[in-house]
């Protein structure tokens, strides 16, 4: 059955929405950033001394099967399980814009540790996490081996995974990640708790050390070679 022009224009028009959401650069790229960020610390909360036997069951002529054991946290069952879920988690994002540059970033709206967050220049809407989880499930079903393999080594920091993925593998970023990008708003207010202590400590260190270049040991007398003026 031929289709109606009307038809055809509903199916070109879901076609352009469809093309348009995929060229939506900052939206990939965020999507991406969180998604490697979730599993990131989803594997961080998994006790590292838990292992899972890996390898082939199979019995060799001498009676030995080659297994071995690995972190359950790195394991392909694990990793497999962490994936298929991880986009559930983008309904916890909303989407911040600089004042300045007008850059889009996204953020969460809610502390993984319980602890009240400060939002601003955010956009909050189911429309938002909608587009943020079908792009997450679109970097899935794109990449998924590639990302199960990449976690399943340890060692790389999240703005190396986020590099790795985001900008090498899967291309949806044309800027690398930086190494103490914000990416959750609790982390704004980590990192200048931590700037006070790191200023205190260091106005402490240089005091002490100030003071104690003051102090001449008790009972020292001058050296030979030294000449006093009698006034």
């Amino acid at each position: 059955m031929l289709m109606s022009f009307g038809e055809v224009l509903t199916v070109f028009a879901l076609f352009l929405a469809f093309c348009s959401a995929k060229r939506d650069a900052e939206l990939y790229c965020g999507a991406c950033h969180v998604l490697v960020d979730e599993i990131d610390h989803a594997i961080k909360q998994i006790d590292p001394r838990k292992t899972i036997q890996v390898g082939s069951f199979r019995v060799d002529p001498k009676g030995d099967q080659k297994t071995w054991e690995i972190p359950y946290a790195r394991s392909e069952v694990y990793l497999t399980e962490l994936v298929e879920t991880v986009c559930e988690k983008m309904n916890q994002y909303a989407q911040s814009t600089d004042p300045q540059t007008q850059k889009k970033t996204h953020v969460r709206t809610s502390s993984r540790n319980g602890e009240t967050l400060s939002l601003s220049n955010i956009s909050m809407n189911q429309d938002i996490s909608k587009a943020l989880r079908f792009a997450c499930e679109s970097i899935i079903e794109d990449f998924e081996e590639d990302i199960v393999k990449l976690f399943s080594k340890e060692g790389p920091k999240l703005h190396e995974l986020q590099n790795s993925l985001c900008l090498d593998t899967a291309e949806l970023c044309s800027e690398a990640a930086a190494e103490k990008q914000v990416t959750k708003p609790e982390e704004k207010a980590e990192t200048a708790e931590t700037a006070e202590v790191e200023t205190t400590e260091a106005e402490t260190t240089e005091t002490e050390g100030t003071e104690t270049e003051s102090r001449e040991p008790e009972g020292s007398q001058p050296e030979a070679g030294e000449t006093h003026e009698d006034l």
